[in-house]
């Protein structure tokens, strides 16, 4: 996507994303439901956007940023969606919602949370999901991109 290559990765041996994370947070509802939080690093975030929007990174402002990320989002679960819709499966996605942090792991995991909440708001009722997320690794371009799915 965005011209990078992208494969999966070992999870790092710390468990919680810390530093500077740009997270895109989106669902989808109906009879199939997941919760996906994608945790950027603010490199590969700004990266991903200067080539999405062919502009320089210089150039780039916190929306522009925050806009690319959930429109990756969009993509990512899009190709998920449309992989349960062809089992028949009503569904429907989420509008994704962008949160940024720069705070320790405990403080960004809260903020992570209230997002995943507004989206369950949002979206209706859904059943209890799992009670810890499935994590995920993937390389893409030089940057990690960690993905946590609750179902």
């Amino acid at each position: 996507m965005f011209g990078q290559a992208g494969f999966p990765a070992e999870l790092p041996a710390e468990s919680a994303p810390t530093g500077s994370v740009l997270v895109a947070c989106i669902g989808i509802r109906g009879n199939f439901q997941l919760e996906v939080a994608m945790y950027f690093p603010q490199s590969l975030a700004g990266r991903l956007a200067s080539i999405s929007l062919e502009t320089p990174a210089e150039e780039l402002d916190e929306k522009m940023v925050n806009d690319v990320a959930g429109e990756f989002s969009n993509m990512v679960v899009g190709a998920v969606k449309s992989r349960v819709s062809d089992l028949e499966l009503s569904c429907s996605m989420t509008v994704p919602r962008v949160v940024r942090s720069t705070l320790d792991a405990q403080e960004s995991a809260q903020k992570v949370q209230a997002a995943l909440a507004v989206i369950r708001g949002s979206a209706g009722p859904r059943k209890q999901a799992s009670p810890g997320p499935s994590r995920l690794a993937f390389h893409v371009g030089e940057g990690l991109l960690l993905v946590d799915v609750y179902l």
